[in-house]
């Protein structure tokens, strides 16, 4: 009897971390499902060249300059998306450790997956001292050139600063980086969250279909992006005094009023 009795508190206790894990796994879910549905997503060859970094150089005739130039997109839909993708530089640990939970037992390839999404995700974060593509030293040419910055600096002082704070102090920190070159890095930054968001997500989905994932089907098929029109039926209005109480205008609309009510509401 005692065995059986902690038999089932095994599986109770083991039931209940993995419904902890599953609510952890569901906000992500509709995030990533958000930036998937972004403008600047919808043109995955194009997402991927920014992620990229893609340059183009060219040289000028008939002076023979050389000129090199980024493919960037709109800045007000970066900034769109950067809303979206913000909050998956915040805190991804519990949600890549609520997957390792689900993993236990799974294929190997499913295993190197995650392991491979887990380090994508780590390499964007400002702790990591590696670059995205490329560091950078600003100044004039006729003076010693500043102290060099990565790629991330540049990006997350255009996050932090420009796009959420507008800082003052953003350019003192980035040592001589114009707003162009800061919003050239949070490009390369915020394109890779939105390919890695999108990745996670497809990953979710084939956990999901293999059946190691039990997330309810709406966290998958609910809208995430609010319409541009809204449209109500209206079947009922209540008019009223202005300071009339809610309670006197939800009576004429369920009909349990009459319209010699003190409280002088009325309905049309």
């Amino acid at each position: 009897m005692a065995e059986s009795a902690t038999s089932g508190g095994s599986i109770s206790g083991a039931t209940e971390v993995a419904a902890r894990h599953l609510a952890v796994l569901r906000r992500p879910t509709l995030r990533a499902r958000r930036v998937e549905a972004h403008s600047l997503a919808s043109n995955k060859e194009r997402l991927l060249g920014w992620a990229r970094g893609t340059t183009t150089l060219r040289v000028e005739a008939p002076s023979g300059k050389a000129v090199v130039s980024w493919d960037l997109p709109d800045k007000e839909a970066l900034d769109s998306l950067a809303a979206r993708c913000r909050p998956f530089l915040l805190n991804r640990d519990p949600v890549l450790n609520g997957l390792e939970f689900f993993l236990q037992g799974a294929p190997g390839d499913l295993q190197q997956q995650h392991q491979t999404i887990r380090a994508g995700w780590r390499l964007l974060d400002l702790a990591d001292r590696g670059t995205l593509g490329y560091g950078s030293k600003a100044g004039l040419l006729t003076e010693a050139m500043n102290e060099f910055v990565t790629d991330k600096e540049l990006a997350y002082a255009w996050l932090h600063g420009d796009l959420a704070h507008a800082d003052d102090a953003t350019e003192g920190r980035v040592h001589g980086h114009d707003i162009d070159a800061r919003f050239q890095a949070g490009v390369l930054l915020i394109t890779n969250v939105a390919v890695r968001a999108i990745m996670t997500l497809n990953f979710f989905r084939r956990l999901r279909s293999a059946g190691y994932v039990e997330l309810e089907e709406d966290v998958f098929t609910e809208r995430v992006v609010a319409r541009p029109e809204r449209e109500l039926a209206v079947t009922k209005i209540a008019t009223a005094p202005v300071g009339t109480p809610i309670d006197a205008i939800e009576a004429f609309l369920d009909g349990s009023a009459t319209r010699a009510d003190e409280d002088g509401a009325g309905v049309t």
